[in-house]
């Protein structure tokens, strides 16, 4: 069976509602069974008009309502399951918690989060009694779901994920073993257990990394398509809605980035290596794809995107497409206005990470890249 820790929803970017569109009915072709309700995904669901009380696939422990204080969804689930050779029925029992990032306020959309630390307390008694295994979906950082296993020893299986946190090898801890999830759908886990007598299990995960050698299923594959064509129509179509600025004297004249351009006359060798890098021609690595206007990536691919004066679309602000100098070394116009005053930043491996993250380059390695486009 399949199931889902959480953030799985887009929850930015005026293109999310096609995508979570298509996210939710390819976890439903999937047949994913449980899907833990995380900080990212409710708003989402909401707006897709998921019905909690009719689809019993979605839990969460402390997502509250803020009219009751009552659990908005399910706070768990059980399911029964039978292995291969052995016609016992195993109750797997799953609860669903989740962490947050955000600190503004839910009150008003009709939920609020309560500590998920307190809700397990509240909740593993119950489920404990009504299940052989108990697993928790903990969308979470891995040092909270650490101390999930100190405080809650009659967990048996801790599935821990959250926002861009890559997988490292399974912990033990009490009796929980801890098993962390890659995000974005780049690596399929898989947890096997082996049965030793009915409630005695050993639990093992095993990575399955979807590089370009895993070869697609047809028909998912179809859907696939079908999803990335609406999907793309629909970023067109939004970015399309504004009007065409073709003249970079506004943006000149506004805004605190300059453009490598304006870096030229001073550190013509660094402007001429950024020229023959990648990084240069950034956009049109996702024009090859058709996402030159999808949220999720032109953040990466452009200067300034989410800043002041930064990059909006290739239509309204075409001057800050691709990595330029201000990428990384931050808005130049104090600088250029006065050198000696107002520095650029200085940069370390670090700064690579941002965008270079374990998901969206797995083979990066900054000793090997660095030389690139070292200037």
């Amino acid at each position: 069976m399949e199931v889902e820790i959480g953030n799985y929803m887009q929850n930015f970017g005026p293109d999310r509602r096609v995508k979570n569109k298509w996210v939710l009915q390819g976890l439903k072709r999937l047949g994913v069974e449980v899907l833990n309700v995380a900080e990212s995904d409710i708003d989402g669901l909401m707006a897709q008009g998921v019905d909690f009380n009719q689809d019993d696939r979605f839990i969460s422990a402390n997502l509250n309502s803020s009219k009751t204080n009552s659990p908005l969804l399910k706070p768990y689930v059980v399911k029964q399951i039978s292995l291969p050779g052995n016609q016992t029925k195993f109750r797997l029992g799953f609860l669903g918690l989740s962490s947050r990032e955000a600190s503004y306020k839910t009150d008003e959309k009709g939920y609020l989060w309560a500590d998920p630390m307190v809700s397990a307390k509240r909740w593993i008694p119950e489920l404990r009694k009504k299940c052989d295994f108990l697993i928790l979906l903990a969308c979470m950082p891995s040092k909270d779901s650490i101390q999930l296993a100190v405080d809650n020893p009659d967990v048996d299986v801790i599935l821990n994920g959250f926002k861009h946190q890559w997988s490292d090898p399974p912990a033990k801890v009490n009796q929980s073993t801890i098993i962390y999830a890659e995000d974005e759908g780049r690596i399929l886990g898989e947890l096997r257990l082996r049965i030793a007598g009915k409630e005695k299990a050993e639990a093992n995960s095993v990575n399955h990394t979807l590089t370009k050698v895993v070869k697609d299923d047809p028909e998912m594959a179809a859907f696939v398509a079908r999803a990335k064509e609406e999907i793309t129509a629909q970023q067109q179509s939004l970015a399309n809605e504004k009007p065409l600025k073709t003249a970079s004297s506004e943006l000149l004249a506004n805004s605190p980035f300059l453009t490598a351009k304006s870096c030229e006359s001073c550190h013509a060798t660094a402007y001429e290596v950024w020229q023959h890098s990648k990084h240069s021609k950034a956009i049109e690595i996702l024009k090859q794809v058709k996402r030159e206007f999808d949220s999720s990536c032109v953040g990466c691919h452009t200067t300034g995107k989410g800043k002041v004066g930064g990059f909006e679309d290739l239509n309204q602000t075409p001057e800050l497409a691709n990595v330029q100098c201000e990428s990384c070394h931050g808005p130049g116009r104090a600088h250029g206005t006065n050198p000696a005053e107002s520095k650029m930043l200085k940069l370390n491996s670090s700064a690579c990470l941002e965008c270079h993250t374990r998901s969206n380059s797995p083979d990066f390695d900054f000793a090997t890249y660095w030389p690139k486009v070292k200037h």
